[in-house]
């Protein structure tokens, strides 16, 4: 077996640390990438892994070894893709995460165009709310919109997200327009509960400043799309990113309210492991979606 193509699956299952997980994502058996880990293991002459019908741990050899795998790895990729900058395109399968609304709308009506410009890369993509192990997993990219928690993650910043407080007509018909943040108070509230203070919504304005309030609500979901679809139906009022939101403003399905009072930006980030060295396939997406999302 190819010596380069036996570490980086046994990579792989030591960051999954499963054999099936590695074996879906390479479209391969797990009987498969066992061979790959026998065939390190007989060819160093120690044993990497201990496995049991549970659990799965690196030995003391393998850790080390583990470490060895990773640099290796790396500077073999890194040269690649200095030496042949410019003449060598991108290929092998990209794994990238996003929602689903963001994916919907901003990476899907993208993508053919990226496939056709670089012909041998596969796209292997995670789309739902749910949040991803990125190194457990094996993913090259998620897209994430919003506050990003402490890690390790290299964030790269592709664009913004500006907020909106919408409502369908037929709310407000029964329900009345709010004129200030406050009148909220006394609203049916649409709230996303994977959001660090789901019924707490921060504003600001030139003449008052910044100011939040408390919320109730009836509904509260963890995906962006079904906040739409309840704003849609008359729930309640919700607030959603601009680019989430536009097709339905300007088909008259929401309106927009409270203009004057500004909601807090979100930064929309293209996160990847921490590594000296990037492969030219991610950094292709990451500067292809910067230009795509210009052009929302």
């Amino acid at each position: 077996m190819d010596v380069m193509q036996s570490m980086e699956v046994f990579r792989r299952v030591a960051e999954a640390g499963s054999f099936s997980a590695v074996a879906r994502e390479t479209a391969t058996s797990q009987s498969t990438v066992s061979k790959h880990i026998a065939a390190l293991e007989q060819r160093l002459g120690t044993k990497l892994l201990n496995r049991s019908t549970r659990q799965l741990n690196l030995t003391e050899a393998g850790s080390e070894y583990y470490h060895y795998c990773v640099r290796i790895l790396n500077d073999f990729q890194e040269a690649e893709a200095s030496v042949g900058k410019g003449r060598i395109l991108p290929t092998g399968t990209l794994r990238i995460a996003s929602s689903a609304a963001f994916g919907r709308i901003f990476v899907m009506p993208f993508l053919n165009r990226f496939l056709a410009q670089y012909p041998d890369i596969q796209i292997d993509y995670l789309i739902g709310e749910r949040s991803v192990d990125i190194v457990k997993e094996g993913i090259d990219l998620a897209i994430h919109v919003g506050p990003l928690a402490d890690s390790s993650l290299i964030a790269r910043k592709i664009g913004s997200c500006h907020r909106v407080v919408v409502a369908s007509p037929a709310y407000l018909l029964k329900h009345g327009f709010p004129k200030t943040p406050a009148d909220l108070e006394h609203h049916s509230c649409l709230l996303h509960s994977q959001q660090k203070s789901p019924r707490q919504w921060f504003f600001y304005s030139a003449h008052h400043g910044d100011e939040s309030v408390r919320l109730t609500g009836r509904f509260m979901a963890s995906s962006n799309d079904a906040l739409v679809e309840a704003a849609l139906n008359g729930l309640g009022i919700a607030t959603l990113c601009d680019w989430q939101a536009r097709d339905y403003i300007k088909q008259g399905r929401l309106t927009v309210l409270l203009a004057k009072f500004h909601l807090s930006t979100y930064d929309i980030n293209a996160l990847y492991p921490e590594r000296r060295f990037v492969p030219q396939k991610v950094k292709r997406l990451i500067e292809y979606l910067k230009e795509s999302y210009k052009q929302l």
